[in-house]
């Protein structure tokens, strides 16, 4: 067969495959069905090529390998912004200001303190100290440290992390921080230990939230902490305790938004109460 022809060939195997990649990993509805076209077309043009010489196979090849790895990378960036596009639209940053971050170093304490990680934003990004960061999931932790072009984040659990929070339909008062070391009540791996400050009892199932701060440093208000897994026996202690599952998997944490807070520069106006005398 002329070289000319071969290499013709070579280019509509190689656009075929690049074809029934894009529609394998998009999903397309027509997949099935332009992967037997495909087959139709490319059964005839590979037992022509069967007969070629090694190097024009082998170019083949290297041209296939190079266009799955551009998929594969487009592919990558598709689920990237997916993430980015759930994250916007989540209740964690539904009416605040927030600023898009990756995750581009973790680090986990020898000794038990929990992890940190660090984001792709800074100062230039408007990024302080004590910023709320969270995922389409629930709360990530707090902004420790700041650089012009990254932030240090402590995740949630960490030793010496604490958050105000409230809990169930109720809204009671709580805090939550990772378990201690000589706590009576043994708890799973990578749960979270709850203190109720009120006189009452978790349920399990109850959603927990963050109760917030003033200016919104260092956790803003009504962000999903996570769910009340088991509930401690009452042994006559003051305050109730119990188990929660944190909403963000630790291990997992990729694209995030750091919550930019936003002081307040007017009085908040005052509201009339019913049965209000003048």
């Amino acid at each position: 067969m002329p070289s000319l022809t071969r290499r013709r060939l070579l280019v509509v195997l190689a656009a075929l495959t690049l074809v029934l990649l894009v529609a394998d990993l998009a999903g397309w509805r027509g997949a099935d069905a332009v992967r037997r076209a495909g087959g139709v077309v490319l059964g005839p043009v590979q037992r022509v090529l069967s007969g070629a010489p090694h190097a024009d196979l082998a170019e083949a090849a290297e041209e296939n390998a190079r266009l799955a790895a551009l998929v594969a990378d487009q592919q990558h960036r598709l689920d990237e912004l997916g993430r980015l596009d759930r994250l916007l639209s989540s209740s964690s940053t539904s009416g605040r200001t927030v600023v898009a971050a990756r995750v581009v170093a973790t680090r986990v304490s020898p000794l038990g303190g929990g992890r940190s990680v660090t984001l792709d934003v800074g100062t230039r990004d408007g990024v302080r100290a004590d910023s709320t960061v969270v995922a389409a999931e629930g709360l990530v932790g707090r902004v420790v440290e700041v650089t012009p072009w990254t932030s240090d984040v402590q995740v949630l659990g960490s030793a010496g992390s604490v958050v105000g929070v409230r809990v169930g339909p109720a809204g009671t008062l709580g805090t939550v921080s990772a378990p201690a070391a000589g706590d009576a009540q043994p708890r799973p791996r990578g749960t979270l230990r709850l203190s109720l400050v009120q006189p009452a009892a978790p349920v399990v199932g109850d959603l927990v939230r963050t109760l917030g701060s003033v200016d919104e440093k260092p956790y803003a208000a009504g962000i999903v902490v996570g769910t009340v897994t088991d509930v401690d026996p009452d042994r006559g202690q003051g305050s109730r305790t119990a188990t929660v599952r944190p909403a963000v998997d630790p291990d997992a944490i990729d694209v995030v938004a750091v919550v930019l807070p936003s002081s307040r520069t007017t009085p908040r106006p005052a509201a009339p109460t019913t049965g209000a005398t003048r």
